[in-house]
């Protein structure tokens, strides 16, 4: 699943299946006796232990069958649910899951041909249920049988719906435990086992599965039953359906291959009316999908692949062994597309497609090693991207993305990779950068420690081994270190749990040293902490490291195993080098620090570098000045350097620590003073790009990025003025006031709007508005939204405000007003207050597993005094919420961060 945050988009198996998997439960750190509470009821209280997170080890599925009555245009949807299920001995009592299903029928049906009524009770509001039998369910193997209804979520997840125009669909999404809202089940990742689906429809009405349909029953009085193939072994998670009156676009099947002997029939589902703008997406899918089989040497696992655009969805796309689906604006594109959306829709559908080997294929026994899938696919996609589009700068996203993991993971709070899920209420933190960027990063380090292949021939081996099965780290790692016996097998994998079974950034401090005794690299290491943080700086890793040492015969690369608080590495060279560059193209995992004048002479080097170690170096000088270790003089020679880089990745990254002093800690003078080092920054770039012939996708998105830094916070009125001319043939403003894309570059469209917005005033921001209310493209509706949430209009941003609780105004569209306001520091604290006023009704339109991410949008705040309101109001409900205290505590320390930040640098520029 790939993820939209809150913030931007408003993203085990018993005892028993883990041993028939072979899961190796030394390894399982999470995997322990279940949490349990005590719940009351009405009937009163249940004095059995309820568990919290993995059900009890009697039970497991063996298979399910499902059919459902669905019909989107009405307010809930009716269930049969009959569960295969193994008892490993006699009980009363079963827990399995299920969430606001109202249960007509619950009953065990023995093979002897005997019915025991079962007594069903929801104990928890995650949905934990608990049977009770009549009568003691023998030992050995059952059925569970269930006849229910439920309406269909209004928060999108289970099986929700959604309305476009007079037209209504349904879709499910079920990553992580929202499985339970659909059908009763044992919700937990390591219960892999088939699926059989019949869908009872309307007659004019198209439903999708997992699998191919193979028959169609017309039942009378409108409505039709589908029954499709049964499915290969499925975590429930993984199960999806969809109904509604779709285009479907048939496209031509993926032909057989020297790994495949079979086509794949590829087909894309969209909203009535929209089956052509996903031809672009089903045109790139064949040349992904093969590349992928190769790296695996292991055929795509399932019988067709439909490719689903989703109008309205909380994360940014999912999975769906077979039935991938997406949100609109991912995937509905064409060639005039911008490089940013372009760029979108190629890693999604890489990070998706990545997926059904990393996760369906090969599925995580539990929660705690949610990064076996999701780091994988964020790693695999960029990788898989690099070799079959060159010049689309995937690597360099791949490595720049695990930069950005690095401010969080800078943070105390922060989480491990693979972190133990213990409750039901840790899984939604698992879904965050650390997971994801971090993970792919530290992936990407480890390809290049072993090589590419060397790495390759470990996952293959780890792949077919464990196809259809769960496993744990411990088992990707003995599979790695086993296809690769010319490296140090415990050295090997203490380096990979170092890094996925801790917090933090390692910091690699390194000097020179050219004394009697030879050139040598004195060098330690301790956990990275910026300004104001309350963390302890006192761990260490094993860290694959390589240096490049700049002598006078050229470049020489050393690599070296970096262990303990401190080391000397002797180097490879007689006299002493010029400079050093901490980590030899940017692809390990570490923030470096350098004495003054090797940072000098580093810097005086830095166009010889490659565009990784670029992105590296600017992380690491950018890193010093928040940590204090590098004055703010010193950074501010850094700068116009790094802004001089050829990748647009390097250059905008020292502009950020200028937006914070210019929107927290600076006079009105200033602030002009920081505008007019922006100017002497960026200018410069802009005027080279303007004199090419023509520019490259990646040069006109550094354009874009060059343009909207110098009119929208440089104040360049030229280039505002420019920007403003493009908003108005946009959108028709003064003509014809329609929307116009042809128009316009569509790498421009958003700095466009913000520019409009900020120029013309509330006559332009209604015009906004009243497209926004007309508009059906979900990209275009996106981005009038965003450039009106940061209109500085106090008017134009009360009425914003008022909209977050309107059904104009799509669950996953209202975030942005929020997070857009929270960026005008004008704004800040009437959306606050706003928030206050309202907070229940809008924690009521939050997806369940997104309602604890909530104190994300007020990441913006920088005073200690702003960290005690957002403490003050959401410590006394945040437990409540999945994840919630963890989300809380990171947000906080980022406000305090950022204050401490503004006292050290702000105002003085000290």
């Amino acid at each position: 699943m790939q993820i939209k945050t809150m913030a931007s988009a408003f993203g085990t198996a018993l005892l028993f299946a883990v041993t028939a998997c072979g899961v190796d439960e030394s390894d399982r750190t999470a995997i322990q006796p279940a949490a349990v509470s005590t719940v009351a009821h009405t009937s009163g209280v249940i004095e059995e232990p309820v568990p919290d997170g993995l059900l009890p080890a009697n039970a497991a599925p063996l298979n399910y069958s499902l059919q459902l009555t669905v019909d989107p245009r009405r307010e809930a949807f009716s269930g049969e649910a009959r569960i295969r299920a193994s008892l490993q001995h006699a009980t009363r009592t079963l827990y399995l899951h299920g969430r606001d299903l109202e249960i007509s029928e619950a009953k065990a049906l023995l093979d002897d041909g005997r019915t025991i009524n079962l007594d069903w009770k929801q104990l928890t509001e995650g949905g934990v249920v608990n049977l009770t039998a009549e009568q003691a369910l023998p030992a050995g193997e059952l059925s569970l049988s269930f006849s229910y209804r439920a309406p269909f979520n209004t928060r999108l997840e289970g099986l929700y719906r959604v309305d476009k125009g007079e037209l209504a669909y349904a879709f499910t999404q079920f990553e992580a435990t929202s499985a339970r809202l659909a059908f009763p089940a044992f919700d937990q990742p390591g219960f892999k086992v088939p699926f059989d689906v019949q869908l009872t429809i309307p007659e004019d009405q198209i439903g999708i599965a997992n699998t191919p349909q193979i028959a169609e029953q017309v039942k009378g009085d409108g409505w039709k039953t589908l029954t499709f193939a049964t499915t290969k072994p499925l975590p429930s998670y993984l199960v999806a359906f969809a109904v509604g009156p779709f285009d479907v676009v048939e496209w031509e099947s993926i032909p057989e291959t020297a790994v495949r002997e079979r086509e794949i029939p590829l087909r894309g589902i969209t909203t009535r009316g929209r089956g052509e703008e996903i031809h672009y997406a089903l045109e790139h899918t064949a040349d992904i999908l093969t590349a992928m089989e190769d790296y695996f040497d292991t055929a795509y696992p399932y019988a067709k692949l439909d490719v689903i655009a989703i109008p309205d969805f909380a994360s940014g796309a999912m999975e769906n062994a077979g039935a991938i689906t997406y949100r609109e604006q991912l995937i509905l594109l064409d060639e005039s597309a911008s490089v940013f959306d372009k760029y979108n829709y190629f890693n999604t559908h890489a990070h998706e497609l990545s997926h059904q080997w990393f996760g369906n294929l090969v599925t995580p026994a539990w929660w705690d090693d949610l990064w076996l899938k999701e780091s994988f696919a964020t790693w695999h996609a960029h990788i898989t991207l690099d070799e079959l589009y060159p010049d689309g700068h995937y690597l360099d996203a791949l490595f720049n993305g695990s930069a950005w993991a690095m401010n969080e993971d800078s943070l105390a709070s922060a989480r491990r990779i693979r972190e133990p899920i213990i409750h039901h209420e840790d899984i939604g933190a698992a879904y965050d950068g650390i997971t994801y960027a971090k993970g792919g990063g530290v992936l990407a380090m480890f390809e290049e420690f072993l090589g590419r292949e060397n790495l390759r021939r470990g996952i293959r081996r780890y792949m077919k081994k464990y196809a259809w099965k769960n496993t744990t780290a411990k088992d990707f790692i003995t599979a790695i270190t086993e296809a690769n016996p010319q490296a140090d097998g415990a050295v090997l994998q203490e380096a990979f749990r170092s890094f996925i079974e801790q917090a933090g950034v390692p910091e690699l401090t390194m000097a020179l040293d050219c004394g009697i005794d030879g050139p040598q690299l004195s060098m330690s290491q301790q956990r990275y902490l910026p300004l104001g943080s309350r963390g302890s700086p006192d761990q260490s890793w094993t860290i694959p490291a390589c240096v490049t040492l700049f002598t006078d015969a050229g470049p020489k690369q050393q690599c070296f195993i970096a262990q303990g608080a401190s080391q000397n590495v002797s180097l490879i060279t007689e006299r002493c080098p010029e400079a050093v560059l901490p980590n030899s193209n940017g692809s390990s995992y570490y923030r470096f620090n350098l004495p003054g004048e090797q940072w000098q002479a580093l810097l005086q080097r830095f166009d010889e570098l490659s565009t990784h170690e670029q992105i590296s170096v600017a992380g690491s000088v950018i890193s010093a000045v928040s940590a204090g270790n590098m004055t703010m003089d010193d950074f501010l020679a850094a700068a116009p350097v790094i802004a001089g880089s050829d990748s647009w990745r390097v250059s905008i990254r020292p502009r950020d620590t200028i937006y914070t002093l210019l929107d927290h800690g600076s006079t009105p003078e200033q602030q002009q003073l920081l505008r007019t080092l922006l100017a002497e920054w960026y200018r410069p770039r802009l005027a080279q790009l303007d004199a090419l012939d023509a520019l490259t996708p990646d040069q006109n998105q550094y354009r874009m990025f060059m343009v909207s830094t110098l009119a929208l916070r440089a104040r360049d009125e030229a280039l505002l003025e420019e920007l403003t001319g493009l908003a108005k043939r946009y959108t028709g403003f003064g003509d014809d006031e329609q929307i116009h894309p042809e128009r316009i570059d569509a790498n421009y469209a958003y700095i466009a709007l913000l520019a409009g917005v900020e120029t013309l005033g509330k006559p332009f921001t209604d015009l906004l508005w009243k497209q926004f209310l007309e508009q059906q493209n979900v990209t275009l509706r996106e981005r009038h939204l965003q450039a009106l949430a940061r209109s500085e209009d106090p008017v134009v941003a009360a009425k914003l405000r008022a909209a977050i609780l309107s059904p104009d105004v799509a669950v996953n569209e209202f975030g942005y007003i929020i997070s857009g306001q929270m960026d005008i520091p004008e704004h800040q604290q009437a959306m606050w207050q706003w928030m206050q006023d309202n907070f229940d009704a809008v924690i009521a339109r939050i997806p369940t597993w997104q309602k604890g991410q909530a104190p994300r949008y007020f990441d913006s705040f920088c005073s200690e005094a702003d960290a005690a309101s957002v403490a003050a109001v959401f410590s006394p409900v945040i437990a409540n919420y999945e994840s919630g205290p963890r989300y809380l505590a990171k947000s906080l320390e980022k406000i305090r961060l950022c204050a401490a930040f503004v006292e050290r640098y702000g105002n003085t520029g000290s």
